[in-house]
C-alpha cells in the first residue's frame, strides 16, 4: 500500500475520473480492522448528513404512494443508512421492508451484528447485476456506491434500477472537486478517522462524476433529463427519480 504521507502529496487531475483503486476494495483486512473502517466510514458519512437526504426523499415518495413499500439499499456496507431509515420509519409509523445488498460476505456479517433483530433488515450478499429479487422492489437507494463503478457500469446500474424499481430510485454520491478532496484530510484529523478512510475518501472524490458526466450517463441509459431531479448538496450529487 502507498503510505498516507505519499497519498497526501499526490494531486489528481480533476478534469477526468481517476481509475485508482481504493485500499478497501483490494485489501484483505482482519475482521476487527474491517469493522473499525466500516464504523468510521459510517460516522463520517453521518456527519455529512447523507442519511437525512435519503430519508427526506423517502418521506416524499411514501406520502405519494400511501402503501407499504420495499426499499433496497445497494452497497449497504455497515448498514447505518438502513438502521437510520428504520428508526425514522418507526417514529413515523411507516411500514417498510428493508433489504441491504453488498458484495462482501464479511461486510454483511458485520452489518448484521450491528443491527438489532427488531430492525428487521434483510441483508444479502450479491453482486447487484446478478441479484434476482424474490419479491417486487419499490424503491432503490445507493449511497456512495457509484464512484466505485466504471462509466459503463454506471449506465448498466441506471438501466437496472429503471427496470427493477417500481416507484423510483435515488443515487447519493460525491462530486469530483478539490474542496471535498482536501476536506477529508482535515475531517480525518478532527474525527480521528482510520487512515484507510482518509486515503480512500480522497480516491472516492477523484473517482466521482461531475454534473455534466451524470447527465451524459443518464442519456446513455436513455433516461430523459426532465424525468430526473439532479441537485447539489455539500459537494455531493443527489439524483432522484420518482415514478
Amino acid at each position: 500500500m502507498t503510505s498516507l504521507a505519499t497519498a497526501r502529496r499526490l494531486r489528481p487531475d480533476f478534469s477526468r475520473r481517476s481509475v485508482e483503486s481504493e485500499w478497501l476494495d483490494d485489501a484483505d483486512l482482519h475482521p476487527t480492522e474491517l469493522e473499525d473502517v466500516l464504523r468510521d466510514l459510517a460516522r463520517f458519512n453521518g456527519t455529512m448528513l447523507g442519511h437525512r437526504i435519503v430519508i427526506a426523499w423517502l418521506r416524499r415518495v411514501i406520502e405519494k404512494a400511501g402503501e407499504p413499500l420495499t426499499v433496497l439499499d445497494v452497497g449497504s456496507g455497515y448498514g447505518d443508512l438502513l438502521r437510520a431509515i428504520r428508526r425514522w420509519a418507526q417514529r413515523r409509523g411507516a411500514l417498510l421492508n428493508l433489504i441491504g445488498l453488498d458484495l462482501s460476505p464479511e461486510t454483511v456479517r458485520i452489518a448484521r451484528a450491528a443491527t438489532e433483530p427488531s430492525d428487521q433488515v434483510d441483508y444479502q450478499v450479491a453482486n447487484v447485476f446478478d441479484f434476482q429479487p424474490t419479491a417486487p422492489i419499490d424503491l432503490i437507494v445507493s449511497s456512495l456506491l457509484t464512484h466505485h463503478l466504471s462509466d459503463q457500469r454506471i449506465v448498466d446500474f441506471l438501466l437496472w434500477m429503471e427496470h427493477t424499481a417500481r416507484k423510483g430510485w435515488l443515487i447519493y454520491d460525491l462530486q469530483r472537486h478539490a474542496v471535498p478532496y482536501h476536506f477529508i484530510g482535515l475531517a480525518g484529523v478532527v474525527l480521528r478517522l482510520h487512515p484507510m478512510v482518509i486515503h480512500d475518501g480522497r480516491i472516492s472524490v477523484a473517482r466521482s462524476l461531475t454534473r455534466s458526466e451524470w447527465y451524459a450517463r443518464l442519456g446513455e441509459a436513455g433516461i430523459a433529463p426532465e424525468t430526473v431531479n439532479l441537485r447539489w448538496f455539500l459537494y455531493r450529487f443527489v439524483i432522484e427519480r420518482i415514478r
